[in-house]
């Protein structure tokens, strides 16, 4: 039996946890966060790769984490993809500058996450 890669999809919101999952679920492990700090615990935990929304209700945001993850050499090699509902060029490079290894803007369709995270995953 092959391992299946585990994601962490990391979002606020219940039902971009619910949809994500039901994306993901089929060819990948899934856990899930609600808070950057509950992300970064998952990320300690082990996981190949995460799914990083932007904006959290209060603590970090997912810049923050992203950095400190890059800080740290135990996690300073997890690829994370930035999900985000903003959506300019701006945004993009502010996302892929703070360390992030790609980016998604939300709303986001289950086609273009799935081959968003078979790259992170393959390393490009």
């Amino acid at each position: 039996m092959q391992v299946r890669p585990t994601l962490l999809v990391a979002d606020d919101y219940p039902e971009n946890l619910h949809l994500f999952t039901l994306y993901l679920r089929r060819d990948y492990e899934v856990v899930t966060a609600t808070t950057a700090e509950e992300a970064a615990e998952r990320i300690a935990e082990g996981v190949d790769a995460a799914l990083l929304d932007l904006n959290y209700q209060g603590g970090m945001t997912g810049l923050d984490l992203i950095q400190r993850l890059r800080a740290d050499r135990e996690t300073a090699s997890v690829r994370a993809l930035a999900l985000t509902a903003h959506a300019s060029p701006e945004d993009r490079a502010r996302c892929l500058a703070a360390g992030f290894d790609g980016y998604l803007s939300k709303p986001v369709m289950k086609a273009e996450m799935l081959a968003a995270v078979e790259a992170l995953l393959a390393g490009g």
